[in-house]
């Protein structure tokens, strides 16, 4: 019972495996640096935007 089952968990991470696309598939290198680029400036503003909003105050205070 136990092979059996590891066997359908090897097929089903093997299905998905080969679903998923391979990163170079995905980026080449000048998407790659746009990507990056566009993913550090975003997060720089989202930050900038949160931290508008969201006070940190001391807990005994």
């Amino acid at each position: 019972m136990a092979k059996g089952k590891k066997g359908y968990n090897i097929q089903l991470i093997d299905h998905l495996y080969n679903q998923v696309p391979a990163f170079t598939d995905i980026f080449d290198e000048e998407t790659w640096y746009i990507f990056v680029a566009c993913f550090v400036a975003s997060t720089i503003v989202l930050a900038i935007v949160l931290s508008r909003f969201i006070t940190i105050r001391p807990v005994g205070g």
